[in-house]
C-alpha cells in the first residue's frame, strides 16, 4: 500500500457539473478535504479549515512528494490547487479566469484598477518538486500586503 492510496477512490456516479468556475473550484476544494477524512491520512482534514495557517498542513502532504523525489499526481495537484484558491477566495473574493499552460486557472482578486492575480497552480507543482523554498504558506501570506497596496500584481 502506498503513502497516498487513500486518495484512490472508487468510481463515483456522474453528477451535474457546477455552473460557474467558482463552484467548480469550491467542490474540488472540499474534494481535497474529503481525501484526507479516510483513515491513514497523513493529515488531519478536520484542521483543513481555509485559513492561512491550514496551508502549512498542505505543505506537509507536499513535502512527502519532494522528499521522495516522486511526481505529483494530476488529480491531488489540481485537488490542493483548489484548496490553495479557495482559501484565499474565501478571504480576498475574487473570481477565477482560464490562465495559460503553467497555471490553467488563475484568481483575480480585486477592482479592474488594481488586480491582483494569484497563479496557485504552478506554485503548488513547485512546492512537491523544489521543496520548501516554494512554501505555500509564505505565497500565500504575500496576497495580503499587495491587495492592501491597491496595486495590479500577478503572484506566481
Amino acid at each position: 500500500m502506498g503513502l497516498f492510496d487513500f486518495l484512490k477512490k472508487k468510481k463515483q456516479p456522474e453528477v451535474d457539473m457546477p455552473s460557474t468556475l467558482e463552484a467548480g473550484m469550491a467542490s474540488q476544494a472540499e474534494d481535497f478535504i474529503g481525501a484526507f477524512s479516510q483513515p491513514g491520512a497523513p493529515i488531519d482534514s478536520a484542521a483543513l479549515d481555509y485559513s492561512e495557517a491550514s496551508l502549512v498542513l498542505v505543505d506537509q502532504v507536499l513535502e512527502d512528494f519532494f522528499q521522495q523525489q516522486a511526481p505529483l499526481p494530476d488529480d491531488l495537484h489540481f485537488l490542493a490547487s483548489a484548496y490553495v484558491f479557495e482559501t484565499a477566495r474565501r478571504e480576498f473574493g475574487g473570481r477565477y479566469l482560464r490562465g495559460d499552460d503553467d497555471n490553467p486557472f488563475v484568481l483575480v482578486i480585486g477592482p479592474d484598477s488594481a488586480q491582483v492575480g494569484v497563479c496557485a497552480m504552478a506554485k503548488v507543482r513547485g512546492r512537491a518538486v523544489n521543496g520548501p523554498e516554494d512554501s505555500l504558506a509564505f505565497f500565500y501570506a504575500g496576497i495580503a500586503p499587495v491587495v492592501q497596496r491597491g496595486v495590479s500584481a500577478t503572484l506566481i
